[in-house]
Formats: C-alpha cells, sequence, structure tokens
C-alpha cells in the first residue's frame, strides 16, 4: 500500500454544481485518488479507470465495476481496510468516500465527462482545498538526534512531544503546511527540522521552532521522503508527482534551488534514507525497485530487483554495507549493498510493510505494517542466496487495528513511534501495551 501520495483527499476540488451530487462526487473522488496510476498512459495492472468503457472492461484481474452491485465490485472491496490488494497503495480512505463510490455502483456507476473536464480544469491550479476536519493521519514521524523531542506529522500540523522519563508532553502544533505532510526530518547536527508537504519543503530552527523558510522549485509533486546528511548541510527530497518519474534534488541549507537533480526511479518515491557515513542514499519506489546512489556523484551504486509489488520502506543496517527493503508484497528483504545481492528475508508479514527503521549499528530492526502490526527483529542470522533469514528475538510488539505508515525508535530500540490513520501515534516502550501521545 502506497504512502498516500496522491494524498489529495478531495483536495482536487469541491463536488461541483450542475451536476447529480453522487455522480459528480464520485468523479471527484475517482480523480483525486485512482487516475494517477490507472489511466490510459499508464495502466497499472493493465487497468484504466479514465473512462466507463474502460472501467469495465477492468484490467488484468478482469472487471472492477459490476453495476448495481457496488458491494460486489472489486473496485469497491480493494478500499476496504486490510483488503489485499489494497488501493490506494499506503493510504485508507474515509469511510465516507466509500460509502459514496459504493452507492454510485449501486446506482450503476453513472459517468459524466463533463464533470471530469470541469475537474481537469479546476486542478491546474496549485490552489489547495481545506483539508477535512475528519482526515487525521500521521504519515511520518522523527525523533530529535538528542532523543529528547519528537516530531510528528499529524494531517497539515506538525506536533512536538517533548520526551520525559513518565510522560510525553506535547509542547508545540507547529503550522504552516498547505496539505498533509508527508514526510519530516531532524539534521543530525541539531539547527535544522523539515517538513515535506505538497510541492513544498517547510523549514524550522532546531531549537527555537520557528520557520525558517521553504523550499518549493522545482519541486512539481509530494515530498514523500526528506532526508539530512550527517553534517545537516544538504537535504534531499523525493519529489513524487502521482503516476509519474519520481525525482531526487539535493539543497544546500541556505540555498534557494537544488544543486543536483535527477531522476531516481519511473514511479513515484515511496521512501529516502541516507546511510550513517553520508555516502549514499537509498530510494524505494511504486516500479518495485529500490536503487542505491552514490550521493557525490548521484550515480547508481545498485539496483536492487527483487519485490514483486511496489517497495515502501528502505533503512541502511551494519555500517551502511547492508539495507533492508519493505513491499507491499508483505515481504521484507536484506541485500549486500557491494553486490546487490539479496542475503536474507522476512517473508509473509500477512500485511504490506509500511515502514522500516533499522537502529545504528544494524542491531535492531522495526517493521510496521499495513494491518496495524509492528514487528522488532534483532540478532540477525541472514543466509545467503536469498533464503528465509532469521532473527534471534523477532518480538511482535502488538497490533492497533489501524495502518501505521511511520515508525521511529530510541537508539537502543526499548521505546518505539509510529504513526497511525487514526491520528495517533503509538508507543511501545520496555515491551508493554502500546499508549499514544497525547494531540491536544
Amino acid at each position: 500500500m502506497l504512502k498516500p501520495l496522491v494524498l489529495c483527499a478531495l483536495v482536487a476540488g469541491p463536488v461541483l454544481r450542475g451536476a447529480e451530487p453522487d455522480k459528480a462526487a464520485a468523479m471527484t473522488i475517482l480523480r483525486a485518488h485512482c487516475f494517477g496510476c490507472h489511466n490510459v498512459e499508464k495502466k497499472r495492472g493493465q487497468l484504466d479507470l479514465t473512462s466507463r468503457e474502460a472501467a469495465l472492461k477492468g484490467g488484468e484481474n478482469g472487471p472492477v465495476l459490476k453495476p448495481g452491485k457496488g458491494s460486489d465490485s472489486p473496485l469497491v472491496k480493494s478500499l476496504a481496510a486490510g483488503a489485499d490488494p489494497h488501493m490506494p497503495p499506503k493510504k485508507q480512505l474515509p469511510d465516507k468516500l466509500i460509502a459514496t463510490l459504493r452507492g454510485w455502483v449501486d446506482a450503476g456507476a453513472p459517468w459524466d465527462a463533463g464533470v471530469l473536464k470541469l475537474l481537469t480544469r479546476e486542478t491546474k491550479s496549485d490552489e489547495l482545498k481545506a483539508l477535512p476536519a475528519s482526515y487525521t493521519p500521521v504519515l511520518a514521524v522523527a525523533l530529535a538526534p538528542d532523543g529528547l523531542r519528537l516530531a510528528s506529522a499529524r494531517a497539515n500540523q506538525l506536533l512536538i512531544h517533548t520526551l520525559g522519563a513518565t510522560n510525553h508532553t506535547l509542547t508545540a502544533t507547529l503550522t504552516g503546511a498547505r496539505d498533509a505532510i508527508q514526510s519530516v526530518a531532524w539534521s543530525a547536527d541539531g539547527r535544522w527540522l523539515a517538513a515535506g508537504e505538497f510541492r513544498r519543503v517547510l523549514l524550522f530552527d532546531a531549537k527555537t521552532l520557528k520557520p525558517f523558510g521553504t523550499l518549493d522549485k522545482p519541486l512539481a509533486g509530494r515530498a514523500t521522503a526528506i532526508a539530512f546528511t550527517p553534517d545537516g548541510n544538504t537535504l534531499a527530497v523525493a519529489d513524487s508527482p502521482g503516476g509519474a518519474p519520481g525525482q531526487v534534488h539535493l539543497w544546500k541549507m541556505g540555498d534557494e534551488k537544488p544543486f543536483a537533480s535527477w531522476t531516481a526511479h519511473n514511479d513515484s518515491i515511496l521512501d529516502l534514507k541516507i546511510s550513517a557515513n553520508g555516502k549514499l542514499l537509498a530510494t524505494g519506489s511504486a516500479d518495485k525497485l529500490a536503487r542505491v546512489w552514490n550521493l557525490a556523484t548521484q550515480k547508481e551504486v545498485a539496483k536492487l530487483e527483487g519485490h514483486t509489488s511496489y517497495v515502501q520502506a528502505v533503512a541502511f543496517g551494519k555500517n551502511d554495507a547492508e539495507l533492508a527493503t519493505g513491499g507491499a508484497d508483505k515481504d521484507i528483504k536484506l541485500w549486500d549493498i557491494a553486490s546487490a545481492g539479496r542475503v536474507g528475508s522476512f517473508s509473509n508479514r500477512g500485511s504490506a510493510i509500511t515502514a522500516l527503521h533499522w537502529t545504528p549499528e544494524g542491531k535492531t530492526l522495526i517493521a510496521v505494517l499495513e494491518d496495524g502490526g509492528a514487528t522488532r527483529f534483532s540478532d540477525f542470522k541472514p543466509h545467503s542466496g536469498g533464503e528465509q533469514s532469521s532473527a534471534g528475538d523477532e518480538r511482535k510488539l502488538g497490533s492497533v487495528s489501524e495502518v501505521l505508515y511511520a515508525v521511529t525508535a530510541t537508539s537502543d530500540a526499548k521505546t518505539v513511534f509510529a504513526g497511525c490513520h487514526d491520528g495517533s501515534v503509538y508507543v511501545w516502550e520496555g515491551g508493554k501495551t502500546a499508549a499514544k501521545l497525547e494531540a491536544k
């Protein structure tokens, strides 16, 4: 399930007047959440949803619409939490939108090309509509380098919790984002805090939390992942326009424009990490590939193939020689970067992997899943030839029954923080049952 890249959540425009309400609403939802991947030029799964005829024809798995039978239509079924495959990838649509599409199919799936034309004309503007009050997913979490503050992106707000021995207090709420915040990063030197949204990265002074500025040009899509180099002087940004090739941009802090940009994948970039030594950058994409890049030259170091669906998470391991990748195919794979060979895997996790965090020195790998589960792996015993890896300690932290989108942890992995679709940050401490951070 993709990290809500096309996180329009109706920002593509309001329901338009002059058309049957349910029909107009359905056209709005389809365009905002489906057309980016299922169109004439890019038929993911051989499926085009941009016309009624094409939608009725279906894709590689057959028709996705059964007019008059909304609950039996594969398109509607794929929207349910826990559906496999799940659509949109790495995002859960609000129940109201799902109900609207179900009702539209029940009514015979009536099409209105005129509404779509108006929507296309309206959404050429960068003007964004207000997010629905009920839409509050936590899509990104990041722990400050001193381990004393946690930043979590809750819809279009950035919440800062001060972490204490007995409680974790909400001490600041940072505003200014126009759209849902997709990514968050602190610089290791303690100077900067960055938050990526639609076509912008917001910068804050990490000490005072006051706004410092924004990075925008030439961003064309959502900043789905961001990371600072260890010295804090460079920020890497994954620029992911829906349904278009994913770009990586490198900014020197203080500069208005990036000093380097390149096309990293043929599809949206879902995760991006920089190695602890600052030499390598890893990307995972909806094109089912993970790639590793030389940060100084922007040249590809390794192309990692093996996932059968979107690569939604990447994490550097021990000595920056290993990379973990997590996919919508429910697999976690371990790779030797130098040889681009797979050295192990943890397969059949039960649900799509949505985020990974590998602690310093590669001792513990933490994974969170689309079904709300969280697992901690340690004391790895990888095998060559791509065989199943084992971990001396594979511990399930628990499940929260909602999609988990993001994860981070203290350096000793004793405290784990995960961002959830329900608007909460869940915390596991010392193996105890998950607790929630207060959002207000």
